[in-house]
């Protein structure tokens, strides 16, 4: 009824100018879900979608499928937030409803503290689809992306689905390459069976390295890859999600993953593995190294030596799992000495670090 007197005396066209300056108003605060707790997917009343589907309202351009374009009736799935924005009635579980012109997430990149603690794990970036698998499997890291060689087929580098169309991976693995001379693997578990996932391979348009990137130091050891074609997403495919700002991990359990060497001077692996590690503390990790270890990066390994990352694992992520459950890429592997030496971690270029860099090198574009 609110919403009836709200919108009394506006025509269908009034309304959707008004959609129109909300959206255009949206795009100026989408970077804000990363710098403080705005909420790029926010859920505010419960409303009833296109369809007859359970809905909340959200704003349009947060909404994953285009309402007011899917309604005989757009005035019927409008509604209000906070008594002052136009909304739409967003379906909850887009991903089940298979309505054309919907899709999965819209707003990518997003940030792992931009929902709530145990909302409905339907939607969003840094959650499984399926029930956690009980061992490693392509389902347990949707988002990990595998970097190959065309010619050989084999991988080198690893990276992270961040968006449908961009990967974050390490600058030192794109050095000196062109897109031409590398591919993305998507939804991979076994190299050694091809036919077992759903795996898609994926050209790329552009490699974006880190402008002040040095080869010598590693210092800005990031990049960020465009496909070439969008991907869809499904229970193999996947966006991990961004982190927050300024969090201290020391002494948090993290996990890398990765087809990287089992040992040093070792095979690569041809399944997806996976470690447990713990983060140091960086006066710790700076003392370990004649090399400077500035404080855009994160140290982790097994403080006993044993469990740590190694080469071929360069540019896949650091994954750690927040209070809502949603998993965030703290970190990109970078570099180390050897592999699972004792006293001496693993370095990983510190995502934080780079976020409005990440946002004006995607969703920017």
């Amino acid at each position: 009824m609110r919403l009836l007197i709200y919108l009394m005396g506006y025509t269908l066209a009034n309304v959707l100018a008004i959609l129109e300056r909300e959206l255009r108003s949206d795009r100026h605060r989408r970077y804000l879900g990363l710098g403080r707790r705005f909420k790029i997917n926010r859920r505010y009343q419960e409303c009833v979608g296109p369809g007859d589907l359970p809905g909340h309202c959200k704003h349009p351009l947060f909404c994953a499928m285009n309402v007011v374009g899917s309604s005989k009736n757009p005035v019927e799935h409008l509604c209000v937030i906070e008594k002052t924005f136009v909304g739409v009635c967003c379906p909850d579980d887009i991903l089940l409803s298979n309505i054309v012109g919907s899709r999965i997430i819209m707003d990518l990149p997003a940030g792992g503290e931009d929902y709530d603690e145990q909302q409905n794990f339907t939607m969003g970036c840094g959650i499984f689809i399926d029930e956690k698998p009980q061992q490693s499997s392509a389902k347990e890291w949707p988002w990990l992306a595998s970097l190959y060689d065309p010619e050989t087929s084999k991988p080198f580098c690893g990276g992270a689905l961040i968006t449908d169309r961009h990967i974050l991976t390490a600058a030192h693995c794109t050095e000196g390459r062109t897109p031409s001379d590398m591919r993305v693997r998507l939804g991979e578990y076994d190299y050694a069976r091809p036919d077992e996932t759903r795996a898609r391979n994926f050209e790329i348009s552009e490699i974006k390295e880190h402008e002040e990137f040095e080869l010598s130091t590693y210092f800005n050891d990031i990049a960020i890859l465009t496909l070439t074609n969008a991907t869809g997403f499904n229970t193999y495919i996947w966006p991990i999600c961004l982190p927050p700002l300024n969090k201290n991990y020391v002494n948090e359990t993290v996990i890398v993953a990765g087809w990287g060497q089992i040992s040093y001077s070792g095979n690569t692996s041809n399944i997806l593995r996976q470690v447990e590690i713990p983060v140091w503390e960086h006066e710790r990790c700076a003392d370990s190294f004649v090399q400077t270890i500035n404080e855009k990066t994160i140290c982790a390994a097994a403080y006993e030596g044993g469990r740590d990352s190694c080469k071929g694992d360069s540019g896949g992520p650091l994954l750690h799992q927040l209070p809502n459950g949603r998993w965030v890429i703290i970190g990109i592997v970078s570099w180390g000495i050897g592999c699972g030496q004792k006293g001496q971690p693993g370095i990983y270029t510190r995502v934080d670090s780079y976020i409005p860099w990440i946002l004006t090198n995607t969703i920017a574009k």
